[in-house]
C-alpha cells in the first residue's frame, strides 16, 4: 500500500467540515467507541490526530495514533506539539506495527476499506488483535460506497464511481467536494461477509454492525428531506468487535 495520503494533508484536513462528517460519521463513530474515560486506545488510520484528539479529550489514559502516511503524522505532531494533550504518533502501516503494548480499544476509522486485498485485510485485522487486551473492542468505521452505485452523494460533499456490479477486491474512487481543495482517494470493495470472516480468523468476535444516523442539530440545520438519501443507502457502515478472551 502506499502512502496516498501524503499530498492531500491539508485538503483532507477540510473534508472533515463537510456535512456527512459534521452530522453522522464523527458522532457516529465516538458514541460507538463508548465510554473512553481511563481507558488506552489505539488509533489505526488516524491521518493528522483528528479523532485521536478527540479520543483523548474524552478522557482516554493512553492514546497512540497510527498512520502509514508519514505526512500525515508529520502534521499530527505539529498539532501536538503547538496545544499538547497527550498523544504518541507513530507513522506505519497497520499490517505491519511494532509492539506498542495491548489496548482497551482500538478505534479504525477508515483503514479497512483501504485493504486492496484479502490478504491485506487478513494482516490489518491481526494486527489489530494482537494489539487488544483479552475482551478489548474494535470499533471500525468503514466505508461503503464500493455497494451504492449509482446513488447521487453530492448533497453531503462526495462522489464516487462506483457501479452497482462492482466485484469484491475492486477499486473504486471517491471524490470530496470541496469547492478549491476537491479532491480524490481510491478504496476497495469488500463485502461484510469479508470483514466478518477476517476478524473471526484473527480472534476477534463479531459484535455487530452500525448504520448511518444523523444528529438532531444536522435535522434542525438541513432538515429531515435533505438527509432522505443518506439513511436510505448508507455508505458508511460501523464494525463492533471484542478480543475473545
Amino acid at each position: 500500500m502506499n502512502a496516498e495520503y501524503d499530498s492531500l494533508v491539508r485538503a483532507y484536513q477540510g473534508s472533515k467540515l463537510l456535512p456527512f462528517r459534521v452530522y453522522s460519521e464523527i458522532p457516529n463513530h465516538l458514541e460507538s467507541l463508548g465510554d473512553l474515560y481511563g481507558r488506552d486506545v489505539l488509533d489505526f488510520a488516524c491521518g493528522e490526530g483528528f479523532y485521536t484528539r478527540l479520543i483523548r479529550q474524552s478522557g482516554a489514559a493512553r492514546v497512540v495514533g497510527v498512520d502509514m502516511s508519514p505526512e500525515m503524522i508529520v502534521l499530527a505532531r505539529q498539532q501536538e506539539q503547538e496545544a499538547p494533550v497527550g498523544i504518541e504518533y507513530l507513522a506505519s502501516a497497520a499490517e505491519s506495527i511494532p509492539d506498542l503494548g495491548a489496548f482497551d480499544i482500538v478505534s479504525a476509522a477508515y483503514l479497512l476499506n483501504c485493504a486492496p486485498d484479502l490478504t491485506t485485510l487478513a494482516d490489518m485485522t491481526r494486527a489489530i488483535a494482537r494489539s487488544l487486551v483479552p475482551g478489548g473492542r474494535l470499533v471500525a468505521t468503514i466505508g461503503d460506497l464500493g455497494h451504492c452505485g449509482g446513488v447521487d452523494y453530492s448533497p453531503y460533499g462526495m462522489a464516487t464511481n462506483a457501479t452497482a456490479d462492482l466485484a469484491e477486491g475492486a477499486p473504486y474512487e471517491i471524490k470530496f467536494l470541496l469547492d478549491e481543495d476537491t479532491f480524490s482517494i481510491t478504496d476497495f470493495n469488500h463485502s461484510q461477509v469479508a470483514y466478518e470472516a477476517a476478524c473471526e480468523a484473527a480472534g476477534l468476535e463479531v459484535l455487530g454492525w452500525r448504520s448511518c444516523t444523523v444528529t438532531d442539530e444536522g435535522l434542525r440545520i438541513y432538515g429531515p428531506d435533505f438527509w432522505n438519501t443518506w439513511l436510505a443507502h448508507p455508505c458508511i457502515l460501523r464494525l463492533e468487535a471484542r478480543k475473545r478472551e
